[in-house]
C-alpha cells in the first residue's frame, strides 16, 4: 500500500479531537447544581422534611427533587442546563416557589424562608379516649378562633370560644362530657377549628 493511500485510511488529528470535544460537550451540560437553605420565617430555625422539586418553565416537573436535612440545608444534583422553577412544599407550611434560578455547569445558591399556615391542628391525643383529650392547635398570628366537638349527626357537644387567641401554641381540654355536665356516649366524634378564615376538621373516638 502506496504512502498516499494509507493516509487516507488514517482519520486525521484534528477530526479525533473534534470528535473528542463533540462527545464530551453533552456531560459537561448535566452538571449543574442547585443548593440552598430553608429556615422558617418567623423563628430562623432550618426547616427539615421540606421537598423541593424542580419545575420546567412550562409548568411540568423536571424529575428532580430532594427533601431537606435536619439543618434545613438541600441540593439538586445532575441538572442539565437551563431555567427552573422550584416548588418548596412541608407540612404546616405556605407552599412557596422560586422562579427563574438559572442553571450552569456550576453550583447556584437559593436561600428561602418558610411561612407557616395560618392554623395547624394537631391530632387529638389520646385517640381512642376512654374520658379527657388534649385538642392542641398552633396559631401563626392572632386570630378569633372557634372550636367545637359534633357527634355523627351534626348535632354540637361541646365548644369553645375567643374573640382573640394570641400566635403561637393553645390547648384545651376536653373531659369527654358535654356542655351541661353529662357524660358523651361513646363513638365516633368529629372536632372542627376555624381560626378566622381557615377551617380544619379531625375524627375522634371516644370509648367508656
Amino acid at each position: 500500500m502506496s504512502p498516499a493511500a494509507r493516509h487516507r485510511q488514517r482519520p486525521p488529528v484534528a477530526c479525533l479531537l473534534l470528535l473528542l470535544l463533540v462527545v464530551s460537550c453533552p456531560l459537561t451540560a448535566l452538571a449543574g447544581t442547585i443548593c440552598g437553605h430553608i429556615t422558617d420565617v418567623d423563628t430562623g430555625l432550618p426547616v427539615a422534611g421540606a421537598g423541593v422539586f424542580a419545575r420546567q418553565p412550562a409548568g411540568d416537573y423536571a424529575g428532580a427533587l430532594t427533601v431537606s436535612d435536619p439543618n434545613g440545608d438541600w441540593c439538586l444534583e445532575n441538572l442539565a442546563a437551563g431555567t427552573y422553577t422550584l416548588e418548596f412544599r412541608v407540612d404546616n407550611y405556605v407552599t412557596a416557589y422560586v422562579n427563574n434560578v438559572v442553571v450552569a455547569d456550576d453550583v447556584s445558591t437559593v436561600p428561602l424562608t418558610l411561612s407557616r399556615t395560618a392554623l395547624t391542628f394537631d391530632p387529638p391525643w389520646p385517640n381512642p379516649a376512654t374520658a379527657g383529650v388534649s385538642l392542641r392547635l398552633h396559631l401563626a398570628r392572632p386570630t378569633p378562633v372557634e372550636l367545637e366537638i359534633h357527634d355523627v349527626r351534626g348535632r354540637l357537644i361541646r365548644s369553645w370560644t375567643a374573640a382573640l387567641v394570641d400566635s403561637g401554641s393553645r390547648e384545651y381540654f376536653w373531659d369527654g362530657r358535654d356542655a351541661n355536665g353529662r357524660p358523651a356516649p361513646a363513638g365516633l366524634y368529629l372536632v372542627r377549628v376555624r381560626a378566622g378564615d381557615t377551617q380544619t376538621m379531625r375524627p375522634l373516638i371516644l370509648t367508656r
